[in-house]
């Protein structure tokens, strides 16, 4: 069957392909801001099946179609892609000061043949090393920053160089965390 990843996302499209998959991209239309909720795992599992069901309207055949959404907690506080130069800054001053960054990656499985949607969430944690104010002034500048939850991307060179640690699955932190998403194509395959 046919696989479609609701996703514009280079990270997802990457960790994808390395799971050995072919697949289609349909990128969904929504207003992720609309969306809202306190806890991290609800709120990505809402945007992440608000996603699904946006794909769904765009494909007309036999299909997996995967989202996924991905948020970042820190200090029990949720951070998603800045919205302005500003708050991308203040975000990446956490990210330098060592505060453990917490990423919750939601991913949906649905099945168009037989309408059946499987779910889970997953969670990862990467602290940095300090990062020179001048190297997050510039990673700012280059716009990059606004298509990440929390500002950064760890598979960016910018930011390999300043990992300390990460705990849990290093996909999960790109948003397309292997374990879970494998299971659930399974899940959804297997009907």
């Amino acid at each position: 069957m046919k696989i479609i990843l609701g996703s514009q996302s280079q990270g997802r499209k990457n960790v994808l392909t390395q799971m050995g998959y072919v697949f289609d991209v349909v990128v969904p239309d929504i207003d992720e801001k609309a969306i809202r909720d306190s806890d991290p795992r609800k709120l990505t599992l809402k945007i992440a099946n608000a996603k699904s069901d946006n794909v769904l309207l765009k494909v007309r055949e036999d299909a997996i179609i995967i989202t996924s959404d991905s948020v970042v907690v820190v200090n029990g506080k949720i951070t998603e892609k800045p919205v302005n130069k500003e708050e991308a800054f203040l975000f990446l001053k956490a990210v330098s000061a060592g505060v453990p960054q917490i990423l919750v990656s939601a991913v949906t499985v649905s099945n168009t043949k037989t309408g059946e949607r499987f779910d889970g969430v997953s969670e990862a944690t990467v602290i940095f090393n300090p990062i020179p104010k001048d190297n997050i002034l510039k990673f700012v500048g280059s716009g990059d920053t606004f298509n990440h939850a929390g500002a950064f991307c760890v598979e960016h060179p910018f930011f390999n160089p300043f990992i300390k640690e990460i705990k849990g699955e290093m996909e999960t932190i790109i948003g397309l965390p292997k374990a879970l998403t494998e299971k659930l194509i399974q899940q959804a395959s297997s009907l």
